[in-house]
């Protein structure tokens, strides 16, 4: 049985075609957790209204604890064999459950999937390492938590992707790996992101892994928010105690790399912090300011020298020289293009 988590806060314009694409699997031994996590428009109706209908919803109700402790609420709650998270405002195919079911071979403990980023008028497929399944062993399953950490060498080629492996979304746990090892998501109040951490944390006890190239993950992208909107004031925090409890992590791992991936991440991060420091509403000159502050933290200093620029396109390998040159304008001139891009 597979138990599928979904958390659910204020999602009542998406939660039906979420919830349809679940009870229409063509596989059905399925629990359907949804985590009400104090939800205050109209989705804990909508829950009630599919859980007459379908039995195996199963809805758990508390006070908002945020994605992260939704999940864990329902982690708490699974009795299946597998466990898989859908967000609540997107959706699988219909034969998703059934085709990672199919593939699974013995001694497997996740199973990965491409995923579909779905705008209001085009549905990008994303795959993940092309399209041909490959099968991980012991040694290259370790590979994989490198890889999610960050990417190093010539996977350094699109460091937009750095997260396209990260997200606890688009794959298929063991059950017992997270429930005996105490694995859980973190608050992002803490750490700013949540699904790294947990998978740097499962990915320790993986000795087996499976990707299928079929792209059966929805990902919906057209009820984003502008950058502006969702600007977080404490993300350099956030992001630094995340680092933090990576590396006091790896510490434990034999792995050689992972310190180097780490680097990368740390180096990387400038794209997502960089964009929250120009998305701030505050004065073109505190931006630019902040952006100046950053790019000379000691440990950020540190990070973005070791890193290598040789396997970037042109474009990101300008972006991270005049980071590691300390060239704050031409850095700051770069963001604001990247923000007006992604706000089209």
């Amino acid at each position: 049985m597979i138990s599928i988590i979904i958390p659910v806060y204020n999602v009542g314009k998406y939660l039906s075609c979420c919830l349809d694409s679940l009870i229409q699997q063509s596989y059905n031994d399925l629990e359907l957790i949804c985590v009400d996590d104090g939800s205050t428009d109209n989705s804990p109706q909508i829950l009630q209204d599919y859980a007459l209908k379908d039995k195996r919803i199963h809805i758990i109700t508390q006070e908002n604890q945020g994605l992260s402790g939704a999940r864990n609420t329902g982690i708490n709650a699974a009795k299946g064999e597998w466990v898989m998270f859908v967000d609540s405002d997107d959706w699988l195919d219909t034969n998703c459950c059934h085709e990672v079911l199919s593939q699974i071979e013995d001694n497997t403990d996740v199973v990965l999937f491409s995923y579909i980023r779905e705008f209001t008028k085009v549905s990008l497929p994303q795959y993940l390492f092309g399209k041909k399944k490959i099968v991980f062993d012991s040694n290259r399953a370790q590979w994989l938590q490198q890889r999610i950490i960050a990417p190093i060498d010539e996977d350094l080629r699109h460091p937009e992707k750095i997260d396209s492996l990260s997200t606890a979304w688009g794959k298929l746990y063991r059950t017992k790996i997270i429930q005996e090892n105490h694995i859980t998501f973190e608050s992002t109040k803490d750490i700013g992101t949540e699904d790294l951490l947990f998978n740097v944390y499962y990915f320790t006890y993986v000795h087996k892994a499976i990707y299928i190239p079929n792209p059966m993950y929805h990902y919906r992208k057209n009820n984003f928010k502008s950058l502006t909107s969702t600007h977080k004031p404490k993300l350099i925090e956030q992001w630094e105690e995340l680092f933090r409890r990576i590396e006091d992590w790896i510490s434990h791992c034999e792995a050689p790399r992972m310190q180097e991936a780490l680097e990368n991440r740390r180096a990387m991060s400038l794209i997502g912090i960089g964009l929250n420091i120009v998305s701030s509403p505050d004065s073109l000159k505190s931006r630019y300011d902040a952006l100046y502050e950053f790019i000379h933290k000691k440990w950020y200093c540190k990070a973005i020298q070791q890193l290598s620029l040789s396997s970037f396109p042109p474009h990101w390998k300008l972006f991270f020289f005049s980071a590691k040159y300390r060239f704050t304008f031409v850095v700051f001139i770069l963001l604001l293009f990247i923000k007006m891009k992604i706000n089209r």
